[in-house]
């Protein structure tokens, strides 16, 4: 039987899905001389951005691409990956954050979505360096499970499908400090919406949508989703989907929110 609960839950289950609970695949064979494609050319336009202070003038003293696969395997090796985070740590996806991992891990918990997915595997795959940056790294993920457990969604308590779920392809990207820690984590919006078995949803909408919840579409700039967003901060109860201003880094200088449209 299938549930619809109002987008006003749904913005906050996005894939908060920090790395913490969600990093499960089989271990990755780092690429080789053989078949790996060469790495385009540096950027030859030369701009300015609040995020380069995610850029060093010193080469990293560790190796990158093998630290990114290293803490997306965290959870096969039974470590949460709080260890991964700096202290000044943000992640942000397409409508969600920017949000400490205090209040991703917090809102997590809040709904057992990882516990209605047991065997949930994120199977990333495609590693590679960002070619302007050398401390960022890239990857895709194509998660996929059985929804064994019930969800819970506010007051509502959602009762198994056994679905098999496979979600579309999204892309994630980490970037490290000198120290070795992940001071950003980007998630992006599905890449083919056609692709998997969840409607073109993904991330936790995805996995929301083989728990049998009807997902509508969530995009940036939605007026009523930003009212909707900015109403449950204000309220509480339902989880994060930013964190509280004291809370934020002073690095990040972007004051959108949520699903608000890009202001720098």
């Amino acid at each position: 039987m299938k549930h619809s609960v109002f987008g006003i839950t749904l913005w906050m289950l996005q894939c908060i899905q920090s790395s913490e609970g969600l990093n499960v695949f089989a271990p990755l064979k780092l690429p080789t001389s053989s078949n790996a494609s060469p790495p385009p050319p540096p950027s030859k336009i030369d701009t300015e951005s609040w995020l380069d202070v995610l850029k060093y003038d010193t080469p990293p003293s560790f190796d990158v691409l093998a630290k990114s696969i290293e803490f997306a395997n965290c959870n096969k090796r039974g470590t949460s990956g709080e260890e991964y985070y700096a202290d000044d740590y943000v992640f942000r996806g397409p409508i969600i954050g920017p949000i400490s991992y205090e209040d991703v891990r917090s809102t997590q918990e809040g709904f057992n979505v990882q516990n209605a997915y047991p065997n949930l595997e994120t199977r990333p795959f495609g590693f590679t360096i960002d070619p302007d940056n050398e401390y960022r790294c890239y990857w895709f993920e194509r998660w996929e499970g059985t929804n064994m457990e019930g969800v819970k969604v506010g007051p509502l308590d959602i009762p198994p499908t056994g679905n098999d779920v496979k979600l579309p392809t999204h892309i994630i990207s980490a970037n490290w400090t000198p120290e070795g820690k992940i001071k950003y984590l980007c998630l992006s919006s599905p890449l083919d919406r056609f692709e998997g078995t969840t409607q073109g949803a993904g991330a936790i909408f995805g996995l929301l949508v083989g728990a049998g919840i009807q997902a509508s579409s969530a995009s940036p700039g939605d007026a009523f989703l930003r009212f909707q967003q900015r109403l449950v901060h204000v309220i509480g109860g339902f989880g994060r989907g930013w964190s509280e201003e004291r809370n934020i880094p002073s690095w990040w200088k972007s004051k959108a929110r949520g699903a608000d449209p890009n202001d720098m």
